[in-house]
């Protein structure tokens, strides 16, 4: 008993990190060649060796990286935080423009069903909606929120497309508002175009990039450095505007 005491002391640690904070590790060894630091998604830290090292490797190891670390979990932090599911209820907080707006629900039920309209700094949704059901009342308001935004995403990018096609001095086809699972945007060869209703969630740049991008393919049809350059030509920064638009991948993908 006092040997497996000993073991379990020597495999776990607690790491003093850069906020104040301590973290807890634990040492894991295995059938490996090389030694390695792992945050899991759910912010555990693992330290991992092989076999025939010493757990004071794995303390070693962790210290001298303390500040990768202590990043690595703040990272896994905030992406916890961000996918944490919506609530589709009376003062929820929900993006348009990325700006956070209020969602304000205002019971009515003489009318037949919903309306969704913009308020101060909030959405006001009006109508039916059931107070002693919650999952059929957030259900009816997440439904209706989410056709108001369709409608809104599709004036908003065809006034968008239409700008830049003028700037860019090309055409295009029809456009279509759809609820794509991994996509922003998407030009078919006969110049159709394909945009997601969630870009209406981001910063105005970064739907400008979109539009952009889906646009330049009007004359390339591949991403290659002549694509690029078009794009570039337009929106000098897109690099960084890319860079963004990843950045607010999981938590829009996660929670609309």
């Amino acid at each position: 008993m006092e040997e497996e005491h000993n073991e379990d002391r020597r495999s776990t640690g607690t790491l003093p990190m850069e906020d104040g904070t301590f973290c807890s590790y634990r040492i894991v060894k295995s059938n490996r060649k090389s030694m390695a630091l792992q945050i899991l998604k759910t912010g555990e830290i693992i330290v991992r060796l092989p076999l025939s090292a010493p757990y004071r490797f794995g303390h070693d190891l962790i210290a001298k990286n303390s500040s990768w670390v202590y990043q690595a979990v703040q990272k896994v932090k905030v992406l916890s935080d961000r996918q944490q599911q919506l609530s589709w209820t009376d003062g929820s907080a929900l993006l348009l423009f990325g700006e956070k707006l209020t969602l304000h629900i205002l019971p009515d039920f003489k009318r037949k069903g919903v309306l969704v309209k913009e308020s101060g700094d909030g959405l006001l949704l009006t109508g039916s909606v059931s107070n002693e059901d919650k999952k059929e009342g957030e259900d009816i308001v997440k439904n209706a929120i989410k056709h108001w935004y369709r409608q809104r995403a599709r004036q908003y990018l065809e006034e968008k497309t239409a700008v830049w096609s003028r700037i860019m001095n090309t055409d295009y086809g029809r456009i279509a508002i759809r609820d794509q699972a991994t996509r922003w945007g998407s030009c078919s060869g006969k110049g159709n175009l394909n945009f997601n209703w969630r870009l209406v969630l981001l910063p105005e740049d970064l739907a400008d990039y979109v539009v952009v991008h889906e646009l330049a393919h009007r004359f390339y049809m591949n991403h290659s450095k002549e694509f690029w350059s078009v794009v570039e030509q337009e929106i000098p920064d897109y690099r960084s505007r890319r860079k963004k638009l990843r950045e607010y991948e999981n938590e829009i993908y996660q929670k609309y």
